[in-house]
């Protein structure tokens, strides 16, 4: 097979004492396509994409996770597919029985365009505002490549430009066995992640990656209802009593508490048990899980999201889904899937300089990936779930570590995966979701916890271990499954930005509403007819404004009442202001922008007739 390296894109950048190099070849490998990267730049999160199992690359020159999109300042170095399996794979150790792992991974690309398959954009296309789509694989043998064990990925990317939905990137992985690529054998215990190393954000001068914390939602599981249970740890408490931490505003934030630019990022812990599972809002509900719903009195209510007017799941939800009950009122919720990372106290500064609030672009963002669903679909068409807590998906682990812990080995990629790194900074779901795995011959225990329950936790965040900020990495891992000749694993996540934790959480939330409304996959978001009577009409100016004063144009078919809201890119209201009753036809109204910060904005007018929506952005 004949191998020409070409370097298309060299960078580097120096992580503390260490000098990384990044590299994308071109394949030049019989008939496969080049590697290319195709950008995203449509909604407000840009990134590019590269059809080698990578996302981003900002020092190649592609936005890498970009937000607000046009403002510069990226949250993503790279972001990387890892895949593994143990067993008996490639077809030169056929005896063997091992731990493989085939990845895409800085300057060790063991992933390539598959042929056929090139990258492709479509605007629009069959899903989504903005799309691309390109396949890869782990079988091109070339020089020292490891052995493959016979796997493609056909890697599809959506991205929306409807208010409110244009803070993420969903992407959708079907992961394929072909055995005459491989040894022949099934792949047992196949495990697919998404590693994400993030610097927050470009747009901190000093040291952006290094002053970096990382975080998950979702571990902390209690409910009650239709599928009931209690989690105890270890030391006797229950997990609904416990509330391991708070989160609130930076104290040495110049800006005033209700400015909507001063977020809530900073994280203090109450607790001596390392176990959090806070409920900040009160609400009786785990802030860890995204409320699909309440039910009051045999009536279920969804919350509105102010941005785009639309009722979050009412066209559609996650069949298997938790209850938990709180007096009279019942919540119906799902763990969130979510690792993240945000812009931490930087050691090099006196004063806490959390999101870097002075800068003119602030580092306020948090980034993450969130596991939306996964199953199998066996190669004779039927579908299989994994047996999973309750019927609903969670990952496998989520683990975190530091640069100076880079595994290199397929063995210590496949423990990474497994949450098993030096320090056990990581959690697995547990022997109801991993009964027919752990302990399995075919995949060895990666882990044992002494008090296992449904979702164990062993340590998720450097905080909960007093590590100190630093250039951080997460890795969410999902299955495992089984892989015979033909059949395909489907993954379904993305990556999401908002402002602060409550953005973010907001637009995560989003994310999983646009995956279930109106049966996404085929027929498009559809939320235009989940507001009755809206337009997008509506004009504002300057745009950007670089100013105070700002002005609104729309047309009215009769005379109504109108008022128009301002909402930051979090989903906060920070203006409303009625206008009384004007006149049909087409009218302009002035407001107010002196309290606004530099950002985005989404405007909001309501009329007797309906909702129209604006854009616009803020330049101080």
């Amino acid at each position: 097979m004949r191998f020409v390296l070409m370097v298309v894109f060299i960078a580097f950048l120096s992580f503390g004492s260490s000098l990384h190099s990044f590299v994308f070849p071109t394949d030049g490998l019989d008939d496969r396509p080049d590697v290319v990267s195709e950008e995203h730049n449509l909604g407000n999160l840009w990134s590019g994409f590269v059809n080698i199992g990578s996302f981003g690359a900002s020092e190649v020159g592609s936005a890498s996770m970009e937000w607000p999109g046009g403002s510069g300042s990226d949250y993503l170095w790279i972001g990387n597919v890892w895949t593994a399996c143990y067993g008996e794979i490639t077809s030169s150790w056929p005896d063997s029985a091992g731990k493989w792992a085939s990845c895409s991974d800085y300057n060790n690309w063991e992933l390539q365009p598959s042929e056929g398959y090139p990258m492709e954009k479509l605007v629009p296309g069959p899903v989504a505002d903005e799309q691309t789509q390109y396949g890869y694989d782990d079988w091109y043998l070339e020089g020292d490549q490891d052995d493959p064990y016979g796997m493609m990925v056909w890697e599809e990317n959506y991205g929306w430009t409807a208010a409110g939905y244009d803070n993420f990137l969903i992407n959708k992985f079907v992961v394929t066995h072909h055995n005459e690529y491989g040894s022949g054998a099934p792949l047992e215990g196949f495990v697919f992640a998404v590693i994400g190393d993030c610097d927050v954000a470009t747009a901190d001068p000093d040291d952006c990656h290094v002053d970096d914390m990382v975080y998950y939602d979702g571990h902390a599981v209690w409910a009650n209802g239709d599928y009931s249970f209690e989690y105890t740890f270890d030391n006797g408490l229950n997990a609904s009593e416990q509330d391991g931490y708070t989160y609130q505003q930076n104290p040495d934030n110049p800006l005033s508490p209700s400015n909507p630019e001063n977020i809530y990022y900073h994280y203090n812990y109450t607790g001596a048990d390392g176990i959090p599972d806070n409920d900040v809002d009160q609400n009786g509900v785990s802030d860890h899980f995204t409320i699909l719903g309440k039910v009051v009195g045999g009536d279920t209510l969804h919350v509105t999201d102010p941005v785009s007017g639309v009722e979050l799941f009412s066209e559609g939800m996650p069949y298997y889904h938790y209850t938990h009950t709180v007096a009279d009122t019942t919540y119906l919720v799902v763990p969130r899937n979510l690792s993240y990372m945000w812009d931490s106290d930087s050691p090099a500064s006196t004063e806490d300089d959390s999101g870097e609030p002075a800068l003119a672009t602030a580092c306020n963002g948090f980034i993450g990936w969130r596991l939306l669903d996964y199953y199998v679909v066996k190669a004779d068409q039927t579908v299989e779930r994994p047996a999973d807590v309750w019927g609903y998906p969670i990952p496998l682990s989520h683990t975190w570590w530091n640069w100076e812990n880079d595994p290199g080995t397929d063995i210590e990629k496949y423990d990474y995966m497994w949450g098993v790194n030096p320090d056990n900074s990581g959690w697995f779901s547990g022997p109801a979701y991993l009964g027919d795995w752990v302990g399995n011959p075919n995949t060895p225990e990666a882990i044992d916890v002494s008090n296992p329950g449904p979702f164990p936790i062993v340590h998720d965040s450097p905080l909960s271990l007093s590590y100190p900020v630093f250039d951080y990495r997460f890795l969410i891992t999902m299955a495992p499954v089984e892989l015979e000749d033909g059949d395909s694993l489907y993954v379904i996540g993305g990556w999401v930005m908002g402002l602060g934790l409550d953005g973010l959480r907001m637009n995560a939330d989003l994310m999983l509403d646009a995956y279930y409304r109106n049966s996404i996959w085929g027929s498009g978001l559809g939320i235009d007819g989940g507001v009755q009577g809206a337009n997008t009409s509506l004009s504002v100016f300057p745009n950007p404004c670089p100013g105070n004063m700002l002005s609104a144009a729309f047309q009215l078919d009769r005379p109504s009442y109108v008022s128009l809201a301002v909402y930051d890119v979090a989903g906060r209201l920070v203006e409303n202001t009625s206008f009384g009753e004007l006149g049909a036809g087409v009218n302009t109204v002035g407001f107010d922008g002196s309290t606004l910060t530099s950002g985005i904005y989404f405007a909001v007018l309501k009329t007797e007739s309906g909702v129209s929506r604006g854009k616009f952005v803020m330049l101080r």
